[in-house]
């Protein structure tokens, strides 16, 4: 049996009550029975994020990580996502089972992320990943161009709410590129959360990405997190221009695309982290709003 841990079960409590309480207390139970089914010893400590509970097991002598995650709109994609992507650029999908929310996948080195490589080099990484991911999405995801299609009302309702947070022109902005590139997005297999600690080290390749958040549309709109993470490694606006322009040509994107998603995503993101009280991402998003929004006229 594993042993849930505390703050992981706490947040599972904090997240959905009651209901999160029984689903962390059903964990070890799970666990067990998904290790006799696919012949696993558990090999590890638990790791987990915010949603996962990670186990490192083997598959005879096989190093495998057993993920079981709390179920919700996103997290019920991250298999049909990685089945897509049949290992290339993203860990590989051994076997799933949805009903459980647990999957069985290759493991990983957790201790070694991009987060600890040179950021030029961690840049190239990430971009050449993205372009990798981009690949003809199944049916069954969530279309860029229906989020696009309802953003610039919602943006708006939001920073009314909020009681007008941010400059005017701001909301504008978003709202009109949203518009704009919204229902020309394309078809492909998009990585939503893509960004440095989620890309970990591997044996079969040395730079895997982990836990998507896929949806169907543009690679541009993958940039976004990556231009947000690390700030502290750009000098100023010039900076955050310079890393985007990087990201654009490790990945082969559209510019101009590129700018607008992570505009679109930086003034919304903007919004969710006031409404939930943060403080750090708020001044994240300012900077990068300030260096990609051109100077009024």
């Amino acid at each position: 049996m594993i042993d849930v841990p505390a703050d992981f079960a706490a947040a599972a409590v904090n997240r959905a009550g009651q209901s999160g309480k029984d689903w962390a207390d059903s964990l070890p139970g799970l666990v067990q029975s998904l290790c006799a089914r696919w012949v696993l010893a558990v090999d590890g400590a638990p790791l987990h994020g915010h949603l996962g509970l990670v186990i490192p097991v083997r598959r005879g002598d096989e190093p495998c990580a057993l993920k079981v995650s709390w179920q919700d709109a996103t997290t019920s994609q991250e298999a049909p996502a990685l089945a897509a992507w049949e290992g290339r650029g993203a860990v590989l999908l051994l076997d799933h089972e949805p009903a459980a929310g647990a999957m069985l996948l290759e493991r990983l080195d957790a201790g070694r992320t991009l987060t600890a490589v040179d950021v030029d080099e961690a840049v190239t990484v990430a971009g050449r990943l993205l372009r990798r991911l981009s690949v003809p999405a199944p049916e069954g995801f969530t279309r860029l161009a229906d989020l696009a299609a309802g953003l610039p009302e919602r943006l708006n309702a939001q920073w009314e709410q909020l009681g007008r947070p941010l400059p005017r022109r701001l909301i504008d902005a978003a709202a009109g590129l949203a518009a704009e590139y919204g229902p020309s997005a394309g078809g492909q297999l998009v990585n939503g959360d893509l960004h440095y600690e989620n890309v970990l080290a591997g044996v079969r390749e040395p730079w895997l990405a982990i836990d998507p958040k896929p949806l169907t549309g543009d690679p541009e709109y993958a940039v976004a997190p990556l231009v947000w993470r690390r700030l502290e490694d750009m000098d100023g606006a010039a900076g955050i221009r310079s890393r985007l322009a990087a990201l654009v040509a490790a990945a082969g994107l559209d510019a101009d695309r590129a700018r607008a998603w992570t505009l679109v995503r930086t003034v919304d993101y903007w919004l969710w982290a006031l409404g939930f009280g943060l403080t750090e991402d708020p001044q994240m998003c300012l900077a990068v709003s300030e260096a990609l929004l051109p100077a009024p006229h």
